[in-house]
């Protein structure tokens, strides 16, 4: 049987996402993922009798031209490779769900685990001088601890690339990782918005940044910690709170957790389909955000991330669109991209930038610019998610071909 599964990349262990099932391992490995329904081609498929009843055949199928073994070899690589960093960024997410259910009855084991999950993270950002940023899958977890998570990976990032190292890169990423405890206390939805509340959930939810400082405080941080954590809502134009500092005010770590906790909340707002791109994102803290955060820190946010931060949909200068899906550091505007190719079976293909020569990004997508076959190919999510390794810096120094 010729099958189309009608799901994310990271989804399923197949290196395409259609194909002829041949083996009893596969239809196994089909079996188990409960999917609600799968499509089928029954030109291409020759199914045994009492078979498919209860199979979703597609409206429109035709014929496809056979992929190519090296993309799809390329694509197969890929994956499984975001495979093992989703199981490593949804064990770090698991481990901050524990952190959150030992406070407030067992403080010390909770700032135990918290050292122990950013001290894995600042000893991999000292050794390597590649880092690639790649987005994930959103495989589960809470709201709070997947936000947690993201926005102390994209912290330490930053910091990284401002200088910080040690203790100090330490202490920025338990802010980033703790700045939102104080939520769980006082009983606020992850995702709630003080300006969306009214007057009195306003100061209800304004109230989340002293007792997540409190919080952090009874588990034994010091000022590099709590001092981060009290200015996540602050704006170096004044216009934040709960103090209305200014940039002169403010810590570094303090207006790098700022700005990163505002860039994950647009990413992922609490409802999905009103989200923007990554790169929407960014043109938003440039135009009519920019005001909030000091020039430098901007900077090195863009350095970081680069103008084309993974999630974004992209077209690319020979006109396929795609998403990028990582970013190395250090040649930010060479990122790599997962694009819609129809004259594939596969109908994807894994696009290093920084070995294509002349071949580059034209502009920034909106997922309403983006062709339905191409949004069904890419299965864009709706919830960003980031994690780090160097397993492509490698690469990435080779240069163009």
């Amino acid at each position: 049987m010729y099958v189309y599964l009608d799901t994310g990349w990271l989804r399923h262990p197949f290196p395409v996402n259609s194909f002829k099932i041949t083996t009893a391992e596969q239809l196994q490995t089909l079996q188990s993922l409960s999917l609600q329904s799968i499509q089928y081609d029954p030109s291409r498929s020759d199914p045994e009798p009492g078979t498919g009843a209860d199979i979703e055949a597609p409206a429109d199928l035709g014929q496809e031209p056979v992929a190519t073994a090296e993309a799809c070899d390329e694509v197969g690589a890929w994956r499984a490779c975001m495979q093992v960093l989703q199981s490593q960024f949804q064990s770090a997410v698991s481990d901050f769900d524990a952190v959150q259910g030992l406070v407030p009855t067992d403080l010390p084991a909770a700032r135990q685990r918290s050292d122990a999950l950013v001290a894995e993270y600042v000893v991999q950002l000292a050794q390597e001088r590649d880092v690639i940023l790649h987005l994930l899958a959103d495989e589960g977890g809470g709201a709070a601890c997947v936000h947690g998570v993201n926005s102390a990976v994209l912290s330490m990032l930053v910091g990284k690339t401002m200088g910080l190292q040690g203790q100090d890169l330490h202490g920025l990423g338990v802010a980033a990782l703790l700045h939102d405890l104080g939520k769980q206390s006082l009983n606020i939805p992850v995702f709630a918005f003080a300006l969306n509340q009214g007057q009195a959930g306003s100061a209800l939810y304004m109230r989340h940044v002293g007792e997540s400082v409190a919080l952090a405080q009874a588990m034994g941080y010091g000022p590099a910690v709590t001092t981060a954590i009290a200015q996540h809502h602050e704006w170096a134009d004044g216009s934040g709170f709960p103090l209305g500092l200014l940039a002169s005010d403010m810590e570094l770590a303090g207006q790098i957790l700022a700005l990163v906790n505002n860039y994950e909340r647009l990413c992922n707002p609490p409802h999905a389909a009103a989200g923007q791109t990554p790169h929407e994102v960014l043109g938003a803290l440039y135009g009519q955000y920019r005001q909030r955060y000091a020039v430098d820190v901007l900077q090195a946010f863009v350095q970081t991330l680069g103008v084309y931060p993974p999630g974004s949909l992209v077209e690319l200068s020979d006109g396929r669109q795609g998403q990028v899906i990582s970013v190395n550091t250090r040649q930010t505007l060479k990122p790599s991209v997962l694009v819609y190719s129809p004259d594939l079976e596969t109908k994807l293909q894994l696009v290093d930038l920084a070995q294509q020569g002349v071949l580059g990004i034209r502009r920034g997508l909106h997922r309403d610019q983006v062709k339905q076959e191409a949004i069904k190919a890419l299965q864009p999510h709706r919830r960003t998610c980031y994690f780090f390794d160097s397993s492509a810096a490698i690469a990435a120094e080779k240069g163009p071909l």
